[in-house]
């Protein structure tokens, strides 16, 4: 890679290219554009997933699930165990299809049938269940785990273009729109804690110079005190409501 400069430009110009197109794009749309700052595969696949977090199709690339360490049994909560049951209540109402019959329906699909796409985004809504039981998050509702996997079943239709490969798409559509799901929260909640670790860092700071200045304390002591600039403390301040420091 050249610069570290000249990659962020491009990423940040690919991403505004490609809200003009949908939100979509391939992945030899993808190499090509990066193909005069020599990538590595690992620098690559870091594109790709820096697309799919920003919401981004990336069609044909599928980002594989990094191994569980151990197995652990899945504990739902009561209204997680609620919203299950009559979710699966109600899709009792979509009657189940033979393998041929699926096969029938995608083609029909891919030829443009609404009725047909209709039926598969129905005959895989139990799907969704299944993988979101595998993906299950405990700080994610499973209900919102699912619905965003719902979002990811009817993009998968919007994909298909071949029988053979329906299948596999539709799922890893499903998969990719909940684990975007599970990473954007997991990267909220990390931010969540370093900021409350400021708040207390500078609530015991605040404290600590009070009493040792006998007043109150201000932005720029804050800051020298912490080893952070005076716009870090006023944004921390900002969050607290504390009016200690002037």
């Amino acid at each position: 890679m050249e610069s570290k400069a000249e990659f962020l430009k491009k990423l940040n110009d690919l991403v505004t290219v490609v809200r003009d197109k949908g939100n979509r794009i391939t992945v030899g749309e993808v190499r090509t554009y990066f193909s005069g700052l020599d990538l590595n595969e690992e620098q690559i696949e870091l594109v790709f997933d820096y697309l799919l977090a920003q919401k981004v199709v990336v069609k044909g690339y599928i980002k594989m699930d990094k191994p569980a360490l151990e197995e652990t049994p899945l504990i739902l909560t009561e209204a997680e165990q609620a919203y299950l049951e009559e979710y699966q209540e109600d899709l009792k109402a979509f009657k189940p299809v033979t393998e041929q019959e699926r096969e029938v329906l995608f083609d029909k699909m891919i030829k443009g049938d609404s009725n047909a796409k209709n039926r598969v985004v129905e005959m895989y809504l139990q799907d969704v269940i299944g993988i979101a039981k595998e993906m299950y998050h405990p700080e994610i509702f499973l209900g919102d785990l699912i619905q965003e996997g719902n979002v990811g079943l009817i993009l998968g239709t919007e994909l298909v273009a071949d029988v053979r490969t329906a299948h596999q798409i539709i799922t890893e559509q499903i998969r990719q729109s909940m684990r975007i799901l599970i990473e954007e929260h997991t990267e909220l909640s990390s931010r969540d804690k370093k900021m409350i670790e400021k708040v207390t860092m500078l609530d015991e700071a605040i404290k600590t110079l009070t009493e040792e200045l006998g007043r109150k304390v201000t932005i720029d002591e804050l800051a020298v005190y912490m080893g952070m600039t005076e716009d870090e403390i006023d944004d921390i301040l900002k969050l607290t409501g504390e009016d200690s420091a002037e």
